[in-house]
Parts: structure tokens; C-alpha cells; sequence
């Protein structure tokens, strides 16, 4: 009745398992008929198969883990045959014993055709189970990783199987060392890929240079993408360049391209990061540009170019018009191409006008060069903020010679701790620097008069929102403050006020006309506000209203440009019906839009004379002119056109300069043997796929690290303290897993 002993069940402890599973059995078929045949089948196999077990045993990939539709549970009062209930059975077909000698049932594999013992007195599923994970005829064998995750169904905890594809992990793994700049050895950290073998053990680790490969392929995927919007979106392009040289003394050049599409939306992309060979003169800069422009077919749908004060760019941009001219590839014969960056004519301004400034500022910097100088200063300094109630965490800030901003910065945080100083130098016989009453007075003048030039330069550095209809109210500004300081300004400002307007009158005597038109495009100001500004200015200065004359000038002939093209040139908003939308209004703008090509108004003059939308308070720094014409254009299409255009100017060169600072994070001293086609491919591709301003990216503060590492050991303390009174109260709780 038993086995002998050299069959399988040769131990005593194997022997009890056996005899305790059939009275287990005995005791079951009780409940049941007493008529029904007895049918053991689906022993478990006692050999490697334990892996991670669900309801019916370990996963298999590509065998849902749910029963099969073929199962029949069994019920107390059933009368027929057991079904076999393993999910192998839906990849193997019994065959009878009969045809065999031995008389034992066999499976067959529906795939391969492999065929196995399938008693089920004697064999269990183990095997079948083996062969399945390694069919030369399954779809997911050996190739495909897989992973067990929770699921629910019909109220129980199953696992179940998810497929781990190998290209997603990589592209995934791509992209995070594109976005995050880290270094290409990365996918050889020992860490790292033994985290992603915990994750996905069939995953086929990769090389730093097949990591580098996988940029590339992304890289000139990308790169076909953007051109193809460039070359399919219907307004003109505007520029913005510069050059930098890398920390191995190689010259690069940036190249940047800003757009509304036709969703004005603004879109900044960096065309171009690469290798500038020397000389560095206006012709070899043209024919570097000129290529980049012709690789990308851009070279006709051009509006602008913003540089820098370089003396090369002079020469190249002459170059580069000449050369687009005879395209005619430009409109009003390239009158409105170059641009100068506003942000380094302000640096200009103001460093001139520095080179005069008065002794009380050299007092402040001698000052907190004296606080920083010893640990006991500093603590001692900071005692006294304690005992005045003032906050330290502004903190004292020292300026930089070749940055402006920087002074101001100074001047702005020595004005906050002025009470302090004086204090200081009562206590303290060694400091011999701190300015008196009227020096603070003086250098409280000085700081609100840098204000206006700080904040508009930050204001115009932009890159996100259009900054060009901000230039004319903001130099207009500029230019009143620096007439009412040399007029009528205090002694001490004076010689500083007065090396600051010959620069300005070298740069913006006459303003840009196109960036004095770009206001016209914000409803709230229009032509009135442009008129209305430089009248003001005509008690100061005599060529105020000239100016605004020629402001007029360039709007209209400008429009006359747009309204000259043809629709095939040019994409026209049009007006179409919308399925819900009234016919009777629908036609009604229509007939007012050919009466306004018929009239004796222009589009251009109908918006002038429309009320200006009122300014509201809340929303005066954050209004949306974007917005605007994308609800409104379809009532003046070729001033609409313009607009599209004008608003996508860039006045700085921020944008540019703002890749050079990623440049110098990729191409630092311990990666200075990039290769600079590599380089720009892992710059490039971090600005088109996640269009980042680089200039906005948190930096790590010292002083920010020690709060934030002190904030959190004390949440950790409370946290332990907690943990504590649960457990002494309610035993001990289960980890997270």
C-alpha cells in the first residue's frame, strides 16, 4: 500500500508528510459523494520552485496569475471529477497513457511540442512549471524582465506580473543624467546597479560609452523634431548669441532662437552650443552663424538679433544682414535686425557712474570687510543683531568689483544693520570705519537711486515671458531718473548722475524704435502712452518729440511690410465658424473685418482708437499680453502677425549666457576631456526636453545646509520621542516596508 523504500519517499519526516496528506484527503472526500472517484493531482513539487508563490503557485511570465476559465470549484455536494486546477495546464495538453508502456499520462507543451510525465500519483507541476520559463517558442523567454507587484481582484491580495521593458529603463535612466548633469560613469556605479537589479533582475547593465550613444541616438531625434516645429510654425524667428570660453581655454558660441507659436505661447530653444575656433572676428563668427542658420533652414523666417557690446558683433551682424539681404530674406531691408542687450548697457551705465561714487561707500565696504575678518567679530556682530532684534539671516553681503548689482546688494544689506555698526563701534575700540549719521543718510540716497536700475535689470533678464514691451517704460524711466538727478540733484549724486547719462545718450539717445513699437502690442498703454512719455521729457530734453516722431514713422511702416504679404508668405489668422458658435455674430465680424480692408482704416489704426484695456492692480505686474492677442487677433490679422513677431524679441542676451552656465557644470575639471559633439549634445538636450532656466536652479548655501540639516536631526529627535511613548504604550509597530 506504501512506497518501498527507494522510491521518493525514503525519509521518516517524508514518509509523515505523505501519510498526513492522505488522511487529509480521506477526511475531504468525506464531505463529499462517496461515489467520486479519487484523483491526486498538483503535488507540489518539493524542489526549487518556491520562488514567489501566489494562489497557484510561483509566477510565470506571460500566465496570469487570475484562475483560468476552465476551473470548477468544488462544492459540498458535487458529483463529478475534480478539475485540474494549475495554470500550467493552460500551456500543456494531456495525452492518454494508453499509447505509452509504463500506462502513465503525459504532457504535452502546446508550443514546443515538449512532452513530460504527467501522473498525477507520482509527478507534480514542478517540471512543467521549469519548462515554461525557458519554452524556445514563448515570446518572453530569457529576454524580457519581469516583476511581481500587489493587486487586488475580487477582494483578495494576489501578485501578479509586470512586464519591464529594457529600452523604457534606459531612456528613463537617459533622461535623468541629462536633466541632473550627472557624469557618464554614473551606470557603472556599484550602487546604482545593484538598486536596479534589485528592481529588475533581468535588466542588462550598459557601459558608460553605450550610455553616451543612447544621448546621441536622443540627441539627433530630438534635434529632427525641432526642426521640423521651426520650419512648420508661421511666425519669424528672433536670436540671441554670445561666446564663452571653457575652463580648457576653448572657445565656444551659443546660439538661441525665441518664437510665439501659434498658440502664442513663447518658446526659447538653444539651437547651437559648440566649438568656436579662433580668431574670434566678425567675418568667422558670420560663417559659423550662417551655417547654423542653413542647417536648420531658419535662414529666411529671421525678425532679429540681440548681441552684446562686443566690437566683433558690429562687423558680424553687417556681414550677416548683407548676406540675408540678398535673400531678401528680411523685412524694411533689415531696419530693425540688431539689437543691443539691455542688460549690459545698464551694466555700463551704472559702472560708470560708480567709478564717482562717494567716500561713504567705501566706508561700507571697508566695514563689513572687518566683521568677516575674525570668527570673534562675526559672533560678536551677531550679538548685537540679537540684542537690536534683527533678523540675521539677511546677512552681510561684500560686493564684486566687476559686478555692479553686487553693490547695490551691499549697500541694501548695510542699510538694514546700520543701527548694528553704530553699536559695533561703540563696544569695540578697533573699529575705526563705521559711517556717522549723514554717511548713512547719503548712502541711503545712493541705494534708492541704484534701485530702478537693479530691479529693471532683473526684470529684463527674462526668458519665460515677453520682455520686450517692458524695455520703453522702464529706459523711459531711466532716463527721467538720470535727467532729474543731474537738474536737480544733490551735489554728492551729481558727478555720478552725470557719467551715467553720456552713457546712456551713447546707447539710447534714441531709444530702438522696435522696442519702443513692441509697447504699442500691450493693450493697456498703446501709441497714447509712448506720445504721452516723451512729452514729458520735452522740458529735459529737446529731442524728445523727434524721437517720438520716429517712433510713429517705424509702427507704420512696419505694418505697411506685413500688409503687403500674401497669405502663401505668411500664415493670416482667419476667422471659422465653430459648430455652436452664432452664424449671425460669426458673419457679423466678418463683414466688419472687410470693411475694415475697405475702409479708410487701417487694422493698425482701428486697434489705436479701440479703449485700452483698463490696468487693474492685482494683476498690473502679471498681466498676459500673450493672452491678449490669442483672444483678439483674429479681429486685426496683420497687426496680429506683427505682434507675434515684435513680442518675441528677446532685449537681453540671458537666454544665451544662461546655457554657459550648464556648460560650465558639464565641462568642469573633471570632465575637461569631453568631447565638445558630446558636450552639446547633453546641453542641448536638457534645454529641449525640459526647457530649464538655468538661471533659477537652486544653489547650495552653506548656511542653508546647516539650517536645513539642524531642522532636520530635531524632527528626527521628535520623531524618535514618539516612537518611544507608542512603544512603550502599544508595543511595537511594524516597519514600512
Amino acid at each position: 500500500m506504501f512506497p518501498s523504500s527507494n522510491s521518493r519517499f525514503e525519509t521518516p519526516a517524508t514518509f509523515k508528510f505523505s501519510l498526513y496528506k492522505f488522511q487529509l484527503f480521506l477526511w475531504y472526500s468525506s464531505l463529499q459523494d462517496p461515489e467520486m472517484p479519487i484523483n491526486i493531482e498538483d503535488e507540489p513539487d518539493c524542489g526549487s520552485d518556491a520562488d514567489v508563490m501566489s494562489d497557484d503557485g510561483p509566477y510565470i511570465p506571460g500566465i496570469p496569475s487570475t484562475e483560468p476559465s476552465s476551473v470548477v470549484r468544488l462544492e459540498t455536494n458535487a458529483t463529478t471529477k475534480r478539475k485540474r486546477r494549475s495554470v500550467v495546464w493552460d500551456e500543456f495538453t494531456i495525452i492518454d497513457g494508453q499509447g505509452f508502456d509504463d500506462g502513465k499520462n503525459r504532457a504535452e507543451c502546446k508550443r514546443c511540442k515538449q512532452v513530460y510525465r504527467a501522473d498525477s500519483n507520482i509527478n507534480g507541476t514542478g517540471s512543467l512549471r521549469r519548462h515554461i520559463l525557458h519554452c524556445p517558442k514563448r515570446e518572453n523567454k530569457g529576454n524580457t524582465s519581469t516583476q511581481m507587484i500587489l493587486g487586488v481582484n475580487d477582494g483578495k491580495v494576489m501578485l501578479r506580473d509586470q512586464k519591464v521593458d529594457q529600452d523604457f529603463v534606459r531612456d528613463k535612466i537617459t533622461k535623468l543624467i541629462v536633466r541632473h548633469e550627472l557624469p557618464l560613469v554614473f551606470v557603472e556605479y556599484e550602487e546604482f546597479r545593484e538598486l536596479i537589479t534589485y528592481l529588475f533582475p533581468g535588466y542588462t547593465h550598459i557601459a558608460r560609452n553605450t550610455q553616451m550613444s543612447d544621448i546621441l541616438r536622443l540627441y539627433n531625434l530630438e534635434s529632427i523634431r525641432i526642426r521640423n516645429l521651426l520650419n512648420s510654425f508661421p511666425g519669424r524667428i528672433s536670436l540671441t548669441s554670445d561666446l564663452w570660453t571653457s575652463i580648457t581655454n576653448d572657445g565656444y558660441i551659443a546660439l538661441t532662437s525665441h518664437y510665439i507659436d501659434k498658440d502664442w505661447v513663447l518658446h526659447k530653444k538653444l539651437l547651437k552650443f559648440c566649438i568656436m575656433p579662433p580668431p574670434h572676428t566678425g567675418i568667422h563668427i558670420c560663417e559659423m552663424v550662417s551655417k547654423i542658420l542653413s542647417d536648420w533652414g531658419i535662414d529666411r523666417k529671421l525678425f532679429s538679433i540681440t548681441l552684446d557690446n562686443a566690437t566683433a558683433n558690429f562687423c558680424f551682424v553687417d556681414l550677416l544682414k548683407k548676406n540675408l539681404n540678398l535673400k531678401n530674406a528680411l523685412l524694411c531691408r533689415g531696419l530693425h535686425f540688431h539689437n543691443r542687450c539691455c542688460a549690459h548697457i545698464l551694466n555700463l551705465i551704472v559702472q560708470d557712474g560708480l567709478k564717482h561714487i562717494d567716500d561713504s561707500v567705501v566706508l561700507v565696504r571697508s566695514s563689513i570687510a572687518y566683521v568677516k575678518g575674525s570668527h570673534a567679530r562675526k559672533v560678536k556682530f551677531l550679538e548685537i543683531c540679537k540684542q537690536l532684534r534683527l533678523q540675521s539671516s539677511k546677512g552681510l553681503r561684500a560686493d564684486v568689483s566687476t559686478r555692479w548689482n553686487s553693490t547695490y546688494l551691499m549697500l541694501d544689506s548695510a542699510l538694514f544693520y546700520c543701527k548694528a555698526f553704530e553699536n559695533l563701534g561703540l563696544v569695540d575700540d578697533n573699529f575705526k570705519t563705521c559711517p556717522s549719521s549723514e554717511q548713512w543718510l547719503k548712502i541711503e540716497r545712493l541705494t534708492s537711486f541704484l534701485y530702478p536700475f537693479y530691479a529693471i535689470t532683473v526684470l529684463l533678464s527674462g526668458s519665460k515671458y515677453p520682455t520686450v514691451n517692458l524695455y520703453f517704460e522702464n529706459v523711459w524711466e531711466i532716463h527721467k531718473i538720470l535727467l532729474e538727478e543731474v537738474s536737480r540733484g544733490l551735489n554728492f549724486m551729481k558727478p555720478m548722475a552725470v557719467e551715467m547719462k553720456k552713457k546712456f545718450d551713447k546707447y539710447w539717445s534714441e531709444y530702438s524704435p522696435i522696442l519702443a513699437i513692441a509697447l504699442v502690442f500691450d493693450p493697456r498703454y498703446k501709441l497714447s502712452f509712448v506720445t504721452w512719455a516723451f512729452s514729458k521729457l520735452c522740458n529735459l530734453d529737446l529731442n524728445a518729440s523727434t524721437m517720438c516722431h520716429n517712433v510713429r514713422n517705424s509702427l507704420y511702416q512696419l505694418f505697411d511690410e506685413y500688409k503687403s504679404m500674401q497669405p502663401s508668405d505668411y500664415d493670416v489668422p482667419t476667422l471659422t465658424h465653430r459648430p455652436g458658435r452664432s452664424r449671425t455674430r460669426f458673419e457679423f465680424m466678418v463683414s466688419e473685418l472687410a470693411e475694415m480692408d475697405n475702409g479708410n482704416k487701417s487694422q493698425l489704426d482701428i486697434y489705436l482708437d479701440e479703449p485700452k484695456v483698463p490696468f487693474n492692480d492685482n494683476e498690473y505686474d502679471e498681466y498676459d499680453v500673450l493672452a491678449f492677442w490669442k483672444a483678439n487677433g483674429s479681429r486685426y490679422p496683420d497687426v496680429a502677425r506683427m505682434a507675434r513677431d515684435v513680442l518675441a524679441i528677446p532685449v537681453s542676451t540671458v537666454a544665451s549666457e544662461s546655457a554657459f552656465s550648464a556648460g560650465g557644470r558639464v565641462i568642469d575639471k573633471y570632465r575637461s576631456k569631453l568631447l565638445p559633439t558630446n558636450a552639446e549634445a547633453l546641453i542641448c538636450l536638457r534645454d529641449w526636453m525640459f526647457d530649464i532656466d538655468f538661471r533659477a536652479e537652486p544653489f547650495d548655501d552653506p548656511t542653508d545646509v546647516d539650517n536645513a540639516l539642524g531642522n532636520i536631526l530635531e524632527l528626527l529627535h521628535i520623531e524618535n520621542e514618539r516612537g518611544a511613548v507608542a512603544s512603550s504604550s502599544a508595543g511595537p509597530t511594524p516597519r514600512e516596508g
